[in-house]
């Protein structure tokens, strides 16, 4: 059984080439795809893409905060999957992209990969059904505070998640707060060196090892990475 488009993939260039709606041999971008972004955490990590959101909004106008939608759901793991699930589906619009974003923290081994596996599962669903849709795991191994450190340096060790806030109060010259409105901003001009540092903290583990054994580690560059394209 077909399924019927979202706009957003009856606007899509892609689209209407492959079914005869335009012809054009030069893409188009006005403003940035829509994603979705389902967090774990109901302050921290909305706060800190508010802030990014903002600075996307500086670069390609006020119009990109339409298009790009935080939900701090407060789930963890698989449960978030679900709920970011019924968030795309119950969007009269659609999404293009869909990030989950969460902790290790003290989940079970086997939910927190098994989030990774369903996203794998989930693409492979929709390109087979030529979707415009894609699901992306992003997970902090312990916390999202790895992704905030390595803005400052590159950490090896399996720190505890209060050590993670001592070191941050100290690179930031003033007391880490999970709730702060204004962290990204506080973080941005080391954003090159975050993706540096935890690329490389990626690459120190096999390939093929389970997320839950990578500490500490983070993917979050991959979210941060695309969205700057936009920067």
């Amino acid at each position: 059984m077909s399924i019927n488009p979202k706009r957003h993939e009856l606007q899509s260039q892609k689209y209407r080439i492959a079914h005869g709606l335009e012809r054009s041999m030069r893409p188009r971008r006005i403003l940035p795809e829509r994603h979705l972004f389902v967090s774990e955490g109901t302050k921290t990590e909305p706060n800190y893409l508010y802030g990014m959101i903002d600075r996307v909004c500086q670069c390609v106008g006020e119009n990109a905060r339409q298009q790009l939608c935080v939900i701090g759901d407060g789930s963890c793991t698989l449960n978030l999957l679900k709920r970011a699930e019924e968030y795309q589906k119950n969007d009269s619009d659609g999404f293009q992209h869909v990030w989950i974003i969460y902790d290790k923290d003290d989940f079970p081994a086997d939910a927190f990969d098994n989030t990774v596996n369903r996203c794998v599962a989930l693409n492979k669903r929709y390109a087979e059904e030529n979707r415009d849709l894609q699901f992306h795991a992003i997970w902090s191994n312990q916390c999202i505070e790895l992704w905030f450190l390595l803005h400052y340096v590159y950490l090896q060790s399996d720190i505890s998640r209060e050590e993670y806030r001592e070191k941050l109060s100290e690179h930031i010259e003033r007391r880490y707060e999970k709730n702060d409105d204004h962290i990204y901003q506080t973080l941005s001009s080391h954003l090159d060196d975050a993706i540096k540092h935890s690329k490389n903290l990626m690459g120190s583990f096999p390939s093929d090892l389970p997320p839950s054994q990578k500490a500490p580690c983070t993917n979050f560059f991959e979210l941060i990475e695309h969205i700057k394209s936009y920067i």
